[in-house]
């Protein structure tokens, strides 16, 4: 029997071919940009739960009632068990995450579980409640291993119809994936206690477990936090754009929410169209800063050797400084100033934490408000808007009021406005903090319970 070979050549080249290069092209044809994008974000979306103790019965109740019946008493013990709330975004690599504020309204405790399938214990940083959005921390050291963080789209750059995706944990199915398009842009939503009218709604798949998780394009970046669904309809989820999501994160990544520190510019700085950096919009006097001959409407285009395009960028460069720490700053008149960052004086601190002026009693304010001569305490002399009022639970914000008295902060006697300061001084933004006080409109004391600014 004779041998082609030519013929065998031939297919073993075409066997080599088709058997080892087509999966390959095969495969990278599978690369999409859903794909591509998908891979970006999934480190750093998270999964909210919280833990709770459950009772449950002993797996071998059942084999010793067979033989013991009414003689065998059923044993018990109590487990911890793990209950999925929502989804969320780390928003910087040392372990803050962004989410819903109705993700963690009512739970006591918060576990935040990564891509990796760690997880950390999760303090409240701040919130905004009509915003419905929360700033959490993890409980961790990633100074050696930082954590993988969100990259935010421009907020103005979105496409009506452009492929969108949502990540996030529906049914408690952790980092499940769906894809849709932006359907609208700037949608009305009415929650029932709050009108929103910068609404992103889109046709990708958002189920109860998605809130707080992200709303992304072909980028792989942020361009909203999902937050709710329309009950009878499918295919209609709404998202809170980028805009808001920046000027909340604007209000809460600064030192002054973490410690004691005292940064010395105003709480909002915003961002000017058509400039490089951040314009400064307030200096306070007598702080670091002022020292340092940091001007109002100055423009800071880097901080440490970061360079500062937005308020995101600045926050992220600052927030974690402690008093101590040395600020190095680039303007963009090439001005460099570096000063070192203090701990804020008793008055900052007090009206940073608890949005309030007080002013110590004494014998002619306590005839003023007919309490007795020696009455020990402080009057709450001015209460600031809302926005900054550190009361944000409805019951106490209608019912404290200028003239209202601090005498008690936790367990120690406030007669001084360095007494409070004492204590407020080892707080951070999001603790609850009681203050006994006396309601004059009640004419009694009240434990009051403040959520710190």
């Amino acid at each position: 029997m004779r041998t082609n070979l030519p013929v065998l050549v031939l297919f073993f080249l075409l066997a080599a071919v088709f058997g080892e290069e087509a999966p390959s092209l095969a495969a990278s044809m599978r690369l999409t940009p859903t794909v591509l994008a998908v891979r970006q974000v999934l480190p750093w979306v998270v999964n909210i739960g919280t833990e709770r103790m459950v009772k449950t019965n002993d797996g071998y109740d059942a084999f010793y009632n067979q033989f013991f019946g009414t003689f065998y008493r059923a044993r018990t013990k109590m487990v911890k068990e793990y209950f999925p709330l929502g989804s969320g975004v780390i928003v910087d690599s040392r372990g803050l995450v962004l989410t819903n504020h109705h993700v963690v309204r009512r739970a006591n405790n918060a576990e935040v579980r990564l891509w990796n399938g760690e997880s950390y214990p999760a303090v409240l940083v701040g919130y905004d409640a009509p915003s419905d959005l929360c700033l959490l921390r993890l409980s961790g050291d990633f100074t050696a291993k930082p954590l993988q963080a969100a990259r935010f789209a421009n907020p103005d750059d979105l496409m009506l119809g452009e492929t969108v995706l949502t990540i996030g944990n529906p049914f408690g199915l952790e980092h499940s994936v769906s894809q849709g398009v932006l359907s609208a842009m700037n949608r009305s939503l009415n929650d029932g206690d709050v009108v929103y009218d910068d609404i992103l709604q889109t046709d990708a798949a958002i189920n109860p477990g998605n809130s707080g998780g992200p709303l992304i394009n072909l980028d792989g970046e942020l361009i909203g936090i999902n937050q709710a669904i329309r009950n009878d309809a499918q295919g209609i989820g709404f998202a809170i754009p980028m805009r808001r999501l920046v000027s909340f994160l604007s209000h809460w990544l600064l030192p002054d929410r973490f410690g004691n520190t005292w940064f010395g510019i105003g709480l909002r700085v915003p961002v000017v169209p058509g400039r490089q950096g951040v314009i400064v919009q307030e200096v306070v006097a007598g702080s670091p800063a002022a020292a340092a001959g940091l001007r109002s409407q100055d423009e800071i285009v880097a901080v440490n050797g970061s360079r500062v395009r937005g308020m995101i960028d600045l926050g992220r460069a600052i927030w974690h400084l402690n008093a101590g720490d040395q600020v190095a700053m680039i303007l963009a008149d090439n001005r460099v100033l570096t000063y070192t960052l203090g701990t804020m004086p008793a008055d900052v601190l007090i009206q940073t934490r608890l949005g309030l002026q007080v002013q110590r009693l004494t014998a002619t304010l306590n005839q003023a408000l007919g309490l007795n001569a020696d009455a020990r305490g402080l009057a709450i002399s001015e209460i600031l808007p809302e926005a900054e009022f550190a009361v944000q639970n409805a019951p106490w914000r209608n019912v404290i009021k200028r003239g209202d008295i601090i005498f008690q902060a936790g367990a120690a006697e406030t007669a001084t406005a360095a007494d409070l300061a004492k204590a407020l001084a080892e707080t951070r933004s999001g603790q609850v903090f009681r203050l006994g006080m006396f309601i004059m409109q009640f004419q009694q004391p009240e434990q009051a319970d403040f959520i710190l600014n």
